[in-house]
């Protein structure tokens, strides 16, 4: 009985934090420029890079990356630096794409932005022989 005091506390207590890691919606290009890149520039160090490989639903292959150490920095004259490489990049009109110039061009997907912390996903599918292969590689940046 003493237990069901600390239900409505710890019920809204979840709500709480649920509420907080709430995904901001992607609207504009604006928006997502101002995000990625501050008031000039804004480090941003990677917290997980993992490629997959997929047939289907079944993974086929999963690589871990540990890149704690890695940051990449994106600038308002739209320059991705990692490491000493630098490359453009443009973000879409509705701001839910980011597309960089490397040789091919690689665009990826935003797939969420958090307060401090942002997802990036991309995907290439390959079929031979009627077989669909997914490769997939998703990193996640974090301040």
């Amino acid at each position: 009985m003493r237990r069901l005091r600390f239900l409505p506390a710890v019920l809204i207590g979840i709500a709480v934090i649920c509420y907080a890691c709430e995904k901001v919606p992607v609207d504009s290009k604006i928006f997502v420029e101002r995000y990625l890149t501050g008031t000039s520039f804004t480090r941003w160090p990677i917290q997980s890079y993992v490629k997959l490989e997929l047939n289907g639903k079944d993974t086929l292959a999963k690589e871990t990356i540990d890149l704690a150490i890695d940051t990449a920095i994106f600038n308002i004259n739209s320059k991705y630096i990692r490491g000493t490489d630098t490359v453009n990049f443009a973000v879409d009109q509705a701001g839910e794409n980011i597309t960089f110039s490397t040789k091919p061009d690689s665009t990826w997907h935003i797939e969420y932005l958090r307060n401090s912390s942002f997802k990036l996903v991309h995907q290439r599918n390959e079929t031979v022989n009627g077989v669909t292969t997914n490769y997939k590689i998703e990193q996640i940046f974090r301040k």
